[in-house]
């Protein structure tokens, strides 16, 4: 059966019998969404290869798939943005999306370079775990730890770990500074407690979220694990472009509540300078206090 049949067949009324699909007694095979976003994976990287426009034809050479299944593809990423079409020769190159993903990528990247040193430095003077983190769709992920050597219990925190947005320190900075929408998103859901100590009040939370942006610094105390204590203050970019968290974890006994002035400036001094590595100014009014 040709891709066009099975595309009308999928399409027809159920009141056709199987019967009628010329003596099939099989349902026609949906669409694999995994196998799709390969396909469509496999065939952009093909183009980056490249490094120039490419017809239909060359790709679906190339990857050894059918013409119709290859514009079907390159149909809904040009959509997306994802590639562009030559109107002259009708030929595909990658996309403006790719370019803005790709810049979103490289920033990040660039921060995890320039926070590294940072992490050490306050691992050593601090004597805690350091972490570094970054939002994704304004939620926290952790990209980067200097974990505690000097401890005799140390706490680990691992990179592509992903703190709860409202019952930890990352996660209500990272929320503190999305948008209106976002931050009601978020917290429509049921507000889970991972401890007693959980903050799972919605209008709590959010009536934290100012004082957050006002003090440039957020504190958990055992939200997330008994015994636990987490200090985050933000890191920004491009003026007051939230870039990512820079955040101390450890004891109680190490990290008290309220959380000592000295942990915090020590952290606010070092994402201070992060900050204006990456042009922006933001914390310059707290300078006599850094």
């Amino acid at each position: 059966m040709t891709n066009k049949s099975l595309e009308e067949h999928a399409g027809a009324s159920k009141a056709i019998s199987t019967k009628e699909s010329k003596g099939s007694t099989k349902p026609p095979r949906k669409p694999n969404s995994v196998e799709a976003v390969k396909v469509a994976m496999r065939m952009l990287d093909k183009m980056a290869l490249a490094r120039r426009a490419m017809r239909i034809t060359e790709l679906a050479d190339m990857m050894g798939e059918t013409k119709p299944r290859i514009h079907r593809h390159l149909a809904t990423l040009k959509e997306m943005g994802m590639v562009e079409q030559e109107h002259a020769t009708e030929r595909y190159r990658l996309g403006w999306r790719l370019f803005q993903l790709g810049e979103a990528a490289g920033a990040q990247f660039d921060l995890r370079y320039r926070a590294e040193p940072y992490l050490v430095k306050l691992r050593d003077e601090l004597k805690q775990t350091a972490v570094l983190a970054i939002p994704i769709n304004d939620q926290p992920m952790v990209i980067a730890t200097s974990e505690n050597i000097y401890a005799r219990i140390c706490v680990s925190v691992k990179p592509g770990n992903r703190p709860l947005p409202h019952c930890s320190a990352f996660g209500r900075l990272m929320l503190a500074y999305s948008s209106p929408h976002s931050q009601q998103t978020l917290l429509s859901e049921t507000l889970v407690a991972e401890t007693d100590n959980s903050l799972i009040d919605r209008q709590t939370v959010l009536d934290r979220l100012p004082l957050i942006r006002e003090r440039l610094y957020d504190f958990a105390a055992g939200e997330m694990m008994v015994g636990i204590n987490t200090l985050v203050v933000p890191i920004f970019r491009d003026g007051e472009v939230l870039a990512g968290a820079l955040g101390i974890v450890g004891s109680i006994q190490e990290i008290p509540e309220p959380p000592l002035s000295s942990q915090i400036s020590l952290l606010q001094k070092y994402a201070h300078e992060l900050s204006s590595q990456m042009k922006s100014n933001k914390y310059q009014g707290r300078d006599s206090k850094l």
